[in-house]
C-alpha cells in the first residue's frame, strides 16, 4: 500500500488506533552439543613435578587423537582405505571431598576437541637440563592447559531433569 500511496499505512494505523509490527520467524535447524572449557595452571615446586607435569599433558595429547587400524582385521572388505579408530572419551565429574558435587550439573560423556598449552609465563624460567619421560631439556616452571571438551549426546530435557 505504501507503494503507490506513501504514508497510507500511518494513516490506517492511526485511524484504527494500532500497528501493524514486522513477524519475525525463527526455524529450529537443530541443537547443538554442550562444549566446557577448562584450564589448569601447574606451577612444579622440582624437577620431579615438571616431569609430573609432563605426563599429564601426554595423557591428553594422546587420548585427544584417533589412531589407525586395519580394517581387514575386523572384516572390512578390501579397498575400504585407512580407518581410525575413535579418540578416548572422558567422563567428567565435580568433586567435593571425595564424592561428587551434585550442586553443579552433570556432564555427558565427552571428547576432548582442543588442548592449548602454554610454556611458561610473561618471562620464560626453566629449571635445569634434565632428561624427561618424552624428551630432553629444561623442564619449564609454569605450565597452563586450557581443555576443550564436547559433549558427545545432545541433552535433553529429560537428561536436565536427571541434572545435567
Amino acid at each position: 500500500l505504501d507503494t503507490f500511496a506513501p504514508g497510507a499505512e500511518t494513516l490506517i494505523a492511526l485511524h484504527r488506533g494500532a500497528i501493524i509490527t514486522p513477524r519475525m520467524e525463527l526455524m529450529l535447524e537443530g541443537v547443538g552439543r554442550r562444549s566446557f572449557s577448562y584450564t589448569f595452571v601447574f606451577i612444579p615446586k622440582s624437577v620431579q613435578e615438571a616431569k609430573i607435569v609432563e605426563d599429564i599433558i601426554y595423557a591428553f595429547k594422546f587420548h585427544m587423537h584417533p589412531e589407525y587400524f586395519d580394517a581387514q582385521l575386523f572384516g572390512a572388505s578390501v579397498g575400504v582405505g585407512r580407518e581410525m579408530t575413535i579418540p578416548s572419551t572422558f567422563d567428567i565429574a565435580y568433586m567435593y571431598q571425595g564424592k561428587i558435587n551434585s550442586f553443579l550439573n552433570k556432564i555427558s560423556t565427552c571428547f576432548l576437541t582442543n588442548m592449548d598449552v602454554q610454556y611458561g609465563a610473561e618471562r620464560f624460567t626453566a629449571y635445569e637440563p634434565t632428561e624427561g619421560n618424552f624428551g630432553s631439556g629444561p623442564p619449564p616452571q609454569r605450565t597452563q592447559i586450557t581443555l576443550n571438551f564436547n559433549e558427545m549426546e545432545i541433552i535433553t530435557k529429560e537428561r536436565i531433569a536427571e541434572g545435567y
